[in-house]
Formats: structure tokens, sequence, C-alpha cells
């Protein structure tokens, strides 16, 4: 790279101009029962004595499909050289890693790597004519996949369960949606379909282990506030910036007022959603302690309450990003939170830019998925997504299915929504399906121990479009739901976390968390 300018992470993790990516390709011949794990790798390989420190560089990797889309599989990164080799791949020391992953059959992946100059960096007076270079490595052993020692006490102190048949269609505590019933909307509680410990499924990554039902002991202590930590209120909404608040209550901007949410110090707790396929732990915020009353906001599982996004007569506006880029109410929320909390701390160099997803996939009429007019009403203004009108809330349809959540991100043509790397982000529905949550039935999931005075809370997934101009989300309601956008519920950050080392105490119940050091 030779006389680059400055550019925005925005800009520059599109750029396809010639000379501005590089292509190459990873291709195994594998035959017999095989495990590679392997990881690509960069090297400063700068001759010129008018270089540009690395410091000022950024690189991000991504994997090319099929149909020529972009997979990320890193955040937009600093260079900087790894301090340690790493054993499982053979990657010496003195080197940037870029992706890790394993190999078990024959396969060519393509991918493309873009290097630009950070936004912060300034040209004037540096001479010009500054150049940085890098060589890709790609390293490679055989051996058994890695299991970072976290997943491996996870797995030590939990047997992994059976799925039951059907046993999405119910709550973990055995109960299903009955319209019947009009105290509760809930059946009696099914003994065959009352589910808790620990399960398995497919995500990108691999095999992925989620915690479903009313288990005590995926609590962990990670990270705490490096100072006095305050919240900007209107009275009844929590947001982290003044700016933020004001923005919520034009025309009432004196009514935001700082509140505090923590004390310099205090720890954060959180629990284990799952070990995603990568080895990583996602974590879902739960408070300054592992056994929140949430009678008020220092003594809750949220960091605030407030919209997903302020408009909603348009579907864009149930994406996490909408516009190809814009980010929603919510996500600004989210990202103020994690870089004043967490961003500028050692633990930083732990959470990793981890998949997420915001599926805003198969959006249509209501009428295209089977629904019944009996249970939406009028279907001519009704539109769903893929989530709402297949996986979720199959309960909906003239001829009802199956629930069927996944962790996989389905592909989407909107200009709203996808698949993301992020540092930290919300919860899918799919993920409080597995959990344990079902639609319209309070359940006793981890999520929602079943008490009717928690804070409810934003997942980051679309649901519908209705009534001609009202976009909704799928939420935590005391039951897996879906409300309007405009509305007000918590903000629970979602982050990943990997370490090579192994939980330094605990045993994972709520007196006694597992820590994350």
């Amino acid at each position: 790279m030779t006389g680059a300018l400055p550019t925005t992470d925005k800009t520059g993790t599109v750029r396809l101009t010639e000379g501005e990516y590089f292509d190459f390709t990873i291709s195994s011949n594998i035959t017999g029962n095989v495990n590679i794990n392997y990881e690509i790798s960069a090297k400063d390989v700068t001759s010129s004595g008018r270089k540009i420190d690395g410091s000022n560089i950024k690189l991000y990797l991504t994997k090319v499909n099929s149909d020529g889309s972009e997979e990320a599989l890193m955040l937009p990164e600093t260079y900087s050289e790894e301090t340690n080799a790493n054993n499982y791949t053979g990657r010496p020391a003195g080197e940037m890693s870029l992706y890790t992953s394993s190999m078990n059959s024959s396969e060519t992946n393509n991918y493309r790597l873009r290097m630009y100059v950070t936004e912060e960096y300034n040209p004037q007076g540096d001479g010009g004519g500054l150049q940085f270079s890098v060589q890709i490595n790609v390293y490679g052993k055989d051996g058994d996949k890695y299991v970072p020692e976290t997943v491996q006490t996870l797995l030590a102190n939990n047997e992994v369960q059976e799925d039951t048949t059907n046993m999405f269609n119910y709550a973990s505590n055995g109960t299903q949606y009955d319209p019947n019933d009009e105290e509760d909307y809930a059946t009696d509680p099914n003994p065959e379909y009352i589910t808790s410990g620990l399960y398995q499924s497919e995500d990108e990554d691999g095999v992925s282990y989620y915690f479903r039902g009313n288990v005590t002991n995926n609590n962990v202590q990670f990270g705490e506030y490096q100072s006095d930590y305050y919240v900007y209120s209107d009275g009844y909404r929590y947001f982290q910036s003044q700016e933020s608040c004001m923005e919520a209550n034009e025309g009432y901007e004196d009514d935001c007022q700082q509140v505090k949410l923590a004390s310099r110090g205090d720890k954060m707790y959180w629990k284990i959603i799952r070990a995603n396929g990568d080895g990583s732990l996602r974590l879902i915020y739960n408070g300054i302690s592992a056994n929140p009353g949430n009678s008020s906001l220092e003594d809750s599982y949220m960091v605030g309450i407030t919209p997903y996004n302020l408009e909603y007569n348009n579907p864009k506006y149930t994406g996490y990003t909408y516009d190809n880029g814009i980010d929603s109410f919510v996500k600004r929320e989210v990202d103020t939170w994690y870089e004043n909390a967490l961003g500028d701390t050692i633990y930083d160099s732990m959470v990793i830019g981890g998949r997420f997803c915001s599926d805003s996939s198969g959006y249509k009429n209501a009428s295209e998925y089977g629904v019944s007019e009996e249970k939406m009403g009028n279907l001519t203004n009704i539109y769903l997504f893929s989530s709402f009108g297949e996986r979720l809330a199959n309960f909906i349809k003239t001829t009802p299915g199956n629930n069927n959540p996944t962790l996989k991100c389905p592909a989407t043509s909107e200009s709203y929504g996808g698949s993301y790397r992020l540092k930290a982000g919300l919860i899918t529905a799919d993920e409080l399906a597995l959990a344990g949550e079902s639609t319209y039935v309070v359940g006793n999931s981890y999520l929602n121990p079943g008490e009717t005075d928690v804070a409810w809370y934003w997942t980051m997934t679309p649901a519908d479009f209705n009534n001609g101009g009202v976009a909704g989300v799928w939420d935590e309601y005391g039951f897996l739901g879906v409300d309007i956008v405009s509305n007000y519920y918590a903000v629970r950050p979602v982050i990943n976390v990997l370490t090579d080392n192994g939980f330094t105490g605990g045993d994972g119940t709520a007196s006694s968390p597992y820590v994350l050091g």
C-alpha cells in the first residue's frame, strides 16, 4: 500500500477498486478422519525506509461466497502482532492473527483482504510517499479441533441433553399457547416437555452448546466498571448519553437528567447463552449482581430502556441497521455502552468481533405464509419476516407446523438487517426460543424466571410490518412477543468472549459465578 489517504471503516471495508483489495484461496485435500486447525495471519514485511507505522493501518478479512457476496470474518482491526505462538495451528509469534478455523474434509474457500489507513491518522507533515506491506501466511496442523478450556469445563459440568421431538413448540416449563384459556393463554404443563440443561445445535462455525430452561449454573463474572457510570433519564426511559435522551425527547430536552447505573469497581455479571462453534462464549448482561431484583435501574439486568428505533413507518426500521449501514437507535445505545464500559479496558481484548444476526429475510405478505385470518385478522396489510412466518410462531398458520429456531443467519436481499461482526449486540428471538421461551406463553427459562415485574427487553430479530405503517421486532415480554419499534424496552447487551485460559474461579452458580479474568 503506497500513498493511501485516511478513510473510515464504512468506506475501507467495501472498497473494490484495483489495488485496494487482495483475493486469495485456501484449499485442502483431506482423506480419512483428519482434522486440520488452520489460521490466516498477516506479517509486516515493509522494506522501505519511508514506512507508516502499523498502528495507523487497519486490516479487514472476508470470505467470498459462490454468489459473490462477502461474509465478514473479523472486525476492522489495527495491525498488531501476537506475542504468543498458536500451537494448535502452527502460527508463530510476531504475526497478526486474522482468522482461525478448522477443516475435516476437502474444500476450497475464497478470501478477500482489505488494508487501509485509519481515519484518525493525520497525514499533514509526514512528507508523503509512506509505504506499508504485509505478507499473508496460512498455517495448519492436524489434530483434534481446538476446544478452549472454558468450553471443556461446561461440557464436563453439564451432560448434553437429547432434543425432545417438537420441543420448541413448548416453553421449557412444558406449557404452550392455548387460545381457549382466557386467563393466561397457556396449556397445563406437559411433563414430557419440561426441559432444562445443555443442548447442542449447529451454527456457522460448527457445533454450538446452548443452555435451556431453568438452569442455575451458567453465571459468569466478567469485567467491572472503571468509574461511576451514569445514564440519562426522562423519568421512565434510560439512555446512554444526554444526546440520545434529547433526541428521543424532542421538545422536552430539559427532562433528561443524570442517573447512576453503576459505581466504580462494580463487577459485571452475565448469563452464558451458549458456547459458539468457534469456541467463544456468548454472554448476555445480567447487571452488577448475579441475582438482580429488577426493582430499580441499578438492581436490574439492563443498561437502559429505549426505543428500538424512533421511526416506525417502514419495514426497514426493524433492522439493527438500515439503508445499507445506518445504525438503529438501539444499536447506537449498545455501542455507546460497550465503548464506555468495556471498550477502553483490559477486558476488551477478550471480546471478539462475534457473529450477530438481524434476520430480515423472507419479507412477504402473511397470506403467503399460510397464516390464518382468524388469528391475524385482515391479512392485506400484514407482512411477516421468516422468523415470524416460518420459524417461531407457527401456531398462527392455517395448518400449524413446528417451531424451528436456528443459530444460522439466513441470507437477506434487504438493505436492512443481515449478518454482522460486532463487539456487542442483542440476543436473537431464535436464541430465546432455544433457551426455553415460547410465543405468548410465560415460561421459566433462565432468561425469564417467570416474574411479572421483570423488565421486558429487545431482541434484534425483525418480526412484521402491519397496519400500513407499523414495524415490529421480537422482544422478551415475559414471554416471546412482538412489539412496535418505537415503544421502549430494556437493553441487555450481548458479547462474545474468547480466551485461551479457562475460568479462573467459580462453579457457575449465582453464589459462585464462573470468573473470566
